[in-house]
């Protein structure tokens, strides 16, 4: 009996393991099964595990980066969600790196792969949290440690309780019915059972929670922590952008300002684009059609609507068409501070935020 809830314990411990890898390895189905090579000076496609180090890929809108690479044409907005959590795409641009499971979401990559196969960003961290998960909290080594002194301790007292009743001229029934209830009453399953039990639920639910324990010793300091410290990436959010504020210049009505902000970002697949356009759905707006449109990566939108330029974007590829009156810059500054992200529209001369 005892060797039997021992051996349920660390079967449930290894299906806890289990259940982090499997977890781990869902991330390995983002990353496609084949590559565009560029060979000869034509396209190629084969198995992703054929590519070399230094091959050329090419991917394009919309498709998986197959492998770790640097950029050596094109500029694109990349999803990195898979790998950092960030949940705004990053922009990337000439010699700038790019991971494989990544998502390219809108201009034409061409790169050169530096690292394939086992050596890949996402290999790694599989490979990594794998072997963690190999590793024992110490409360499991404790429990190890005190079974393996506690079961052989336990048997020998049990058979010198039926010696001693033996001895003591009882029944061999009867001196093996006190010898078992030692043993049940000093059964370690607590030890045995209830402590892999524990870690097995615990690395379960932060496996369905997106949430993995780097190692075992992790999990346990996990009871104990005090203060939580987040990054800006969409680890704790909705991982979708909203509009929270808007602010305009003086002399600009506010429905004039999302009219305007609606109609460029319309042909836009930015995901701040997709926020401010349902925002001016909730809001009842309209969208006016623009033409000259044109995306500027890492900086923002342009477009012609009536005969009026439109230019969005972020401060700086703002400031380069025209000055942003100070008292904007100050509320974009106090905004960023809270962890939003700014946004600027100008309409020919007219400054909007």
């Amino acid at each position: 009996m005892i060797l039997t809830l021992i051996t349920v314990g660390k079967m449930l411990e290894a299906r806890s393991k289990g259940k982090t890898t499997d977890a781990l390895k869902g991330l390995m189905k983002l990353a496609p099964k084949t590559a565009t090579l560029i060979k000869n000076g034509s396209e190629v496609q084969v198995s992703i595990d054929q590519v070399q180090k230094g091959d050329i890929f090419v991917v394009r809108p919309g498709e998986n980066i197959p492998v770790d690479g640097v950029i050596l044409e094109g500029s694109s907005a990349v999803n990195e969600a898979a790998l950092t959590g960030e949940s705004i795409p990053v922009d990337k641009a000439q010699k700038d790196a790019v991971s494989a499971a990544t998502v390219n979401q809108s201009g034409f990559l061409k790169c050169e792969a530096v690292r394939v196969g086992e050596d890949t960003t996402l290999s790694q961290i599989i490979r990594m949290v794998s072997d963690a998960a190999a590793t024992k909290a110490p409360i499991a080594k404790v429990a190890d440690r005190v079974s393996g002194v506690f079961v052989p301790v336990v048997i020998t007292i049990a058979v010198v309780t039926v010696l001693i009743w033996l001895f003591a001229g009882e029944s061999i029934g009867f001196a093996l019915a006190r010898g078992i209830s030692v043993l049940v009453i000093s059964c370690p399953c607590a030890l045995g059972l209830a402590t892999p039990v524990a870690i097995m639920v615990g690395n379960g639910v932060g496996a369905k929670s997106g949430i993995m324990f780097k190692t075992a010793v992790s999990l346990e300091e996990t009871g104990r922590t005090e203060i939580v410290a987040l990054d800006k990436t969409g680890t704790i959010t909705n991982g979708t952008p909203k509009v929270t504020d808007i602010v305009c210049a003086d002399g600009v009505a506010e429905q004039e300002l999302l009219f305007l902000a609606n109609a460029l970002e319309q042909k836009s697949e930015h995901p701040l684009a997709g926020a401010v356009r349902e925002y001016a759905d909730e809001q009842g707006i309209t969208a006016g059609e623009v033409t000259a449109f044109e995306a500027l990566p890492g900086n923002g939108l342009t477009a012609v609507y009536e005969g009026a330029g439109l230019a969005g974007g972020n401060g700086k590829f703002i400031g380069s068409h025209a000055n942003i009156p100070p008292q904007l810059l100050q509320q974009s500054e106090e905004l960023a501070a809270e962890g939003k992200t700014p946004l600027f529209l100008q309409k020919t001369e007219r400054r909007l935020a």
